[in-house]
């Protein structure tokens, strides 16, 4: 089971599964599709890069999973490390569902979760 400190978490993960392996294994864990949003290329004029496809899940807890689908890029130099997509977790009411998500999604992708106040955190 998942130990957690501190309860809303992000990681970062050197591959990039698709989004139907994300969905397909949500599902299973009792998790719906409530959002998603394509990726966004903005006009070339605007000089920024691109955000990747995001995907958004919920259970019936109110427990959420973002997983977005691509690199991000580190628009407000806080140091991201290098990765191919990024995972949040976001507590509900069941904190059993939470870490047993916790701990599904970072044996599936190796994931490290760390706090979004950017302490690190631990899985066990």
């Amino acid at each position: 089971m998942a130990h957690i400190k501190a309860l809303e978490v992000e990681a970062f993960c050197v591959t990039c599964p698709s989004a139907e392996e994300v969905t397909t294994l949500l599902q299973t864990l009792g998790f719906e599709l409530t959002f998603h949003m394509e990726i966004d290329h903005p006009p070339e004029y605007e000089q920024v890069p691109c955000l990747p496809a995001q995907f958004h899940f919920q259970d019936t807890h109110g427990n959420e999973v973002i997983f977005l689908a691509g690199r991000d890029t580190d628009l407000d130099g806080v140091g991201f490390p290098e990765h191919a997509s990024r995972f949040w977790l976001y507590p509900g009411a069941d904190r059993a569902v939470y870490g047993r998500v916790a701990h599904v999604l970072a044996v599936r992708w190796s994931l490290t979760w760390r706090s979004l106040s950017k302490a690190c955190q631990e899985v066990a």
